[in-house]
């Protein structure tokens, strides 16, 4: 009997499973790496970001250039490093510790794609953050974080109207006559059980899995869609997208909904069942206005992801213009 010593404590687990289909699945971030040369061994700048889907899927894979990379533009390549700290509720300017991004929740866009022989593969399209993004990074510690649970401290130092305010936007009614302590004790007691009821959620979900379509067609990035929704109506609905941890402080109605239409907007086109890709079905791409460099190095990405563009003859920028639209549009299943 042969006996094979091995190490892979290293290596990045591969997350095997079915590839998912073309849907916005709330996942998780498996890793971040920076990047120096590619497969082929040809240099580069960039993050390999590993995100997964849900248990029984593939791992995702997508890489965001850098302003390190000789060939990074920032019209061409910075809303996709954007896109990607507003995911991970990082602030618009500052540095990011790519250990502590990992198991960071995602929600991701998957759309249809192929690998090199031509089978059936899911793509990254989008990467967003599930709830609010606070642009200024306010209360945040760095790298993001969660919300700090209610402190009995804190509260005693809140006036009586938040506090029948918070009592009220958690549908919590006090027996008897009101006092701050009956209060506070209300309030944290609810703030407990929601914690619980949040941890058995993720426990059931393993933090991931496909967002309920019926749910995502009563999103809507207008306020006033939900102006005759209930109080009750509005927190169940908030609960349900998983999104009740991005409102912070003082839970009001405005906060509730302010969080709904954050996550309305992430989505984009994606609740009115509008498409993505370039030209009359969707908006407008600026390929136009990009170098013949930034054009063959955009190919050269997507190539890397198993896209399968080819240019016949001179490779031209009106031929890889083209290329590139016709790959947009094969992404688009919708």
């Amino acid at each position: 009997m042969a006996v094979v010593k091995y190490d892979v404590s290293n290596v990045e687990a591969g997350g095997g499973g079915e590839q998912p289909q073309p849907a916005l699945y709330s996942g998780h971030i498996v890793s971040i790496t920076p990047r120096k040369e590619k497969a082929n061994g040809d240099p580069v700048r960039d993050l390999e970001v590993i995100v997964s889907v849900g248990e029984g899927f593939a791992y995702q894979w997508t890489y965001i250039k850098t302003p390190d990379d000789p060939n990074y533009n920032e019209t061409a390549h910075g809303w996709k490093l954007r896109e990607l700290t507003d995911a991970l509720k990082l602030p618009p300017k500052g540095s990011m510790d790519t250990e502590k991004q990992k198991n960071k929740p995602v929600n991701v866009k998957i759309v249809a794609d192929t690998n090199l022989e031509g089978e059936y593969r899911g793509r990254i399209k989008n990467l967003f953050a599930p709830g609010k993004v606070e642009e200024d990074g306010e209360g945040m510690s760095d790298g993001g974080g969660d919300e700090e649970p209610l402190t009995a401290e804190e509260l005693a130092e809140w006036s009586t109207d938040d506090l029948k305010e918070e009592l009220q936007a958690i549908g919590v009614t006090l027996a008897g006559r009101f006092s701050k302590d009956k209060a506070i004790a209300a309030i944290l007691e609810n703030q407990e059980g929601a914690a619980e009821d949040e941890a058995e959620a993720d426990a059931g979900s393993n933090g991931a899995g496909v967002l309920d379509p019926e749910l995502m067609e009563q999103l809507r990035a207008d306020a006033d869609y939900y102006s005759e929704w209930s109080d009750d109506d509005i927190k169940e609905f908030v609960n349900e997208l998983g999104i009740s941890g991005n409102v912070t402080g003082r839970k009001t109605r405005a906060k509730y909904i302010e969080a709904i239409v954050s996550l309305a907007e992430a989505a984009g086109p994606w609740q009115d069942g509008n498409s993505d890709g370039s030209g009359d079905d969707g908006e407008p791409d600026d390929y136009d206005d990009w170098t013949a460099e930034e054009l063959s190095d955009e190919i050269a990405t997507r190539n890397e992801q198993d896209a399968e563009i080819t240019i016949t003859g001179r490779k031209t920028k009106d031929k890889m213009v083209a290329a590139l639209r016709e790959d947009d549009k094969a992404a688009q299943p919708f």
